[in-house]
């Protein structure tokens, strides 16, 4: 619309040509350029002056392994000359764009850099110019990874920054340092770096408030101490192939995770760890005794994980701080005994063992019952634990790899009772992305273990991608005799199939395509035909991989 008022022209724009978002304050589009994938953020600063401006101020640097690999793709990584000369135009860019933000002080919350293994040489002029520039930023989170092995030594200059809280290095070499002062850092996270025992605790030394240490496939690391560590809450390691000893003195430590494969002989003191309150253990060798002195010497502990410790037989856990016990796919373990009346969550996979649980009620209890050779007497003493952690359970998960541990034969069903009765609702996850079996052969599985259930759910993938909620109806109640339903005399078995008179089926999937669902309801007498029809979750495409 125009207006002439003498000799000036005054031009109304449309409302629907005004671009709102451009006039947004800085920080919100700061906040909005925080939403998106970082390549998508970068090419923000062709849109308009407003957000080339929004992106020379923005904090947050993260030209990490997943942005290089979206514009420099590894098929171009090919030793060519032209695959050089982009490689030395991205590394110019970052440089570039840290250098304007030094030249206006603009301060970095984040700056990550990943230099491919076989481009150290020509990467290796640019490196230390981006930290320059990023140290210059006072920059507070530093990421710094190298792919391959360990071959470039760390610049000094980042161990005496008082910016820096989060520091991140990977396929680093870590030799003795001048001088570390390393004055805020409060996270520490080394990840291939080759350095000694002295090396690390020199540079620990400088790091005054370090609270969460975590070590990953650290090659020199042999005999590892730690103290002094007044702030330190979290330590980790992990793939120390090396490691010989690892002696923990930090009074305030609340969470440990140790995690294999390491040497067989390394022996571990955590015992001045009084306040220690999680605890992890997994692909260790450690001993029955030495666990079970270890638990009794934690007063506030309140979370625990065993997993692939195979040097295991006997598990003897009493703790009356104990809240969650997770014990995962301990080979040789025979029999866990349980004293600690405070235990809420309970969380296994593996054989058909020995429990022996005492006085606790659970509030959850996650199970996975599995074994390569199934027998008439596994199947018995697998039902008698499904029973027992029913009758101690609030709710109970049942969990399986693929489906394989609720098929039961058929002619084991007609000499074992179904362990479940009156359970109203059967919780399932099966952790495979595909199913071995029809819906109907399992849903007919799920119904013997626990007959005449009125909702099972099934949640499929780890983590779960897709659900199916079943809900079912009955034309008459099961008649119990005992734990036994008895509803149908002509089997021995639960006649669920003659009982069921409709059926309500809700699938739902969530994945990078989408969401998606369906609803089904059957009845009739043909309720199982149409079941049988239904599509089989051994052909739906699900592997929609989120990366």
């Amino acid at each position: 619309m125009d207006r002439e008022s003498g000799d000036d022209n005054i031009i109304m724009e449309s409302p629907s040509h005004i671009d709102r978002i451009s006039n947004l304050p800085e920080p919100i589009l700061h906040h909005i350029l925080s939403l998106l994938p970082f390549t998508q953020t970068v090419q923000t600063r062709v849109l308009s002056r407003t957000w080339k401006r929004a992106w020379h101020t923005f904090s947050v640097l993260k030209f990490d392994y997943d942005f290089f690999y979206q514009v420099f793709p590894e098929d171009s990584n090919d030793g060519s000359e032209a695959g050089k000369q982009k490689l030395r135009e991205i590394f110019n860019y970052i440089k570039e764009t840290l250098r304007i933000r030094h030249n206006e002080m603009i301060r970095l919350m984040n700056f990550s850099l990943f230099v491919p293994g076989d481009s150290l040489e020509i990467c290796l002029p640019y490196i230390d110019q981006c930290i320059f520039y990023a140290l210059g930023c006072n920059v507070k989170e530093l990421s710094l990874e190298l792919l391959g092995n360990p071959r470039f030594n760390l610049p000094e200059i980042i161990l005496c920054s008082n910016s820096i809280e989060i520091l991140t290095l990977a396929g680093l070499k870590l030799e003795s340092p001048r001088s570390v002062k390393l004055s805020s850092l409060t996270k520490l996270f080394l990840m291939r770096v080759d350095a000694t025992n002295l090396v690390l605790q020199n540079l620990l030394i400088g790091c005054p408030l370090i609270e969460y240490l975590s070590l990953q496939l650290c090659p020199g690391l042999k005999n590892l101490e730690l103290s002094g560590l007044t702030k330190l809450n979290k330590f980790e390691v992990c793939d120390a192939e090396e490691l010989q000893r690892l002696c923990i003195i930090a009074q305030n430590v609340q969470e440990v995770s140790i995690q294999g494969p390491l040497p067989f002989q390394c022996k571990f003191n955590l015992a001045s760890c009084k306040f220690l309150k999680y605890l992890r253990f997994a692909l260790i060798h450690i001993k029955d005794e030495w666990l079970c002195n270890q638990i009794s010497k934690f007063p506030l502990l309140e979370s625990l994980l065993i997993a692939g410790c195979d040097d295991l037989k006997s598990i003897n856990i009493s703790s009356h701080s104990l809240k969650l016990l997770e014990i995962y796919d301990c080979l040789r373990l025979v029999e866990v005994k349980i004293v600690a009346p405070s235990l809420s969550i309970f969380k296994y996979s593996g054989d058909v063992i020995s429990f022996q649980l005492g006085a606790i009620t659970f509030s959850k209890s996650h199970l996975l019952f599995q074994t390569e050779n199934s027998s008439s007497e596994w199947y018995a003493e697998h039902f008698k634990l499904l029973a027992m952690f029913y009758s101690v359970s609030k709710v109970v998960i049942l969990r399986s790899q693929e489906g394989e541990n609720v098929i039961v034969p058929e002619d084991l069903r007609r000499i074992q009772p179904s362990p479940l009765g009156n359970v109203d609702h059967l919780d399932c996850t099966v952790e495979a992305f595909k199913w071995r079996f029809a819906i109907k052969s399992a849903v007919d599985g799920f119904l013997w273990i626990s007959p005449h259930s009125r909702t099972l759910s099934i949640r499929l993938g780890y983590p779960p991608m897709s659900s199916l909620k079943l809900q079912f109806s009955y034309r008459r109640q099961a008649v119990y005799e005992g734990r036994i339903a008895q509803c149908c005399k002509s089997r021995p078995i639960s006649c669920w199939w003659q009982c069921i008179e409709e059926v309500v089926i809700e699938y739902t999937y969530t994945g990078k395509a989408g969401n998606y669902a369906e609803r089904h309801i059957f009845k009739g007498e043909d309720i199982w035909d149409k079941m049988d029809c239904l599509i089989d979750l051994q052909t739906r495409e699900i592997l929609d991989w989120d990366f």
